[in-house]
């Protein structure tokens, strides 16, 4: 229900800007050219500032990932989906600060993306012409930044908020990323501390991050070559996989 409630809050702001902006631009960017012409420019506009805001919000979060070794993976591009952050460490110092960074980062695009918008549709002359950008940008900022779990899918603004708070769900998401960074860095698995992965909080079986966790323990085992542990937590693995969010089924 919430993530219902958070969509259609998001589509109606968005849609009613569009026509706000619309208004904005065939009155002052164009300098009163025929509405024939006013119209299906603006349309256009519209529809490129709808891949302009996904591709900068995604490019925010694998510019700050870069900064921050996190390893931003993109996804397969969709319109209208909100954003996942997929990421592949390297090293495990400064975990919980470069995974905020690297999270907030297209949030952070959007909000400027929205301010630069906001700018133009109280300008006058061609700058006004650049609140097409503000609709989308606004969506996508509501749809990103408002804490939701859709289907096991935490949106930027939910992995933010439980790294500040530090929910028991993102103490394992940050220790599976730290197992991760020491072994992108060099590190054998087998040679990880085994506390690194057992003295952590408990959590629900559907939580995306305990099954995460899970499936690192059977990988863990198995490279320390104790088969019967790696056995029992892979099978615990594929008992909880049907919890997955489809992009984690597909890694």
């Amino acid at each position: 229900m919430k993530s219902k409630i958070i969509f259609f809050a998001a589509l109606v702001v968005s849609l009613a800007l569009a026509a706000l902006c619309g208004y904005v631009f065939c009155t002052r960017a164009l300098g009163g050219a025929a509405l024939w012409i006013c119209v299906p420019a603006y349309v256009a506009l519209l529809f490129a500032s709808i891949i302009f805001g996904d591709l900068v919000h995604e490019g925010a979060h694998m510019l700050a990932g870069l900064c921050c070794k996190m390893g931003v993976k993109p996804d397969r591009y969709k319109l209208f989906r909100t954003s996942s952050v997929n990421v592949c460490p390297v090293g495990e110092r400064g975990m919980r600060g470069r995974m905020i960074a690297t999270a907030c980062a297209g949030i952070v695009a959007n909000a400027v993306c929205a301010v630069v918008g906001i700018a133009a549709a109280l300008s006058a002359g061609a700058f006004s012409g650049c609140c097409v950008m503000l609709p989308y940008s606004i969506y996508l900022l509501i749809i990103n930044a408002v804490p939701d779990d859709r289907n096991g899918a935490k949106n930027d603004g939910m992995v933010v908020w439980e790294l500040i708070i530090k929910s028991s769900s993102a103490q394992v998401m940050l220790a599976v990323l730290r197992v991760q960074g020491m072994v992108n860095g060099g590190t054998a698995l087998a040679d990880i501390p085994r506390e690194m992965l057992f003295d952590l909080p408990q959590l629900p079986e559907d939580d995306v991050n305990f099954i995460v966790l899970t499936r690192l323990r059977c990988e863990y085992f198995s490279a320390r070559g104790d088969d019967e542990q790696a056995q029992k937590y892979l099978a615990r693995y594929n008992s909880l996989a049907e919890y997955l969010p489809p992009e984690y089924r597909s890694e």
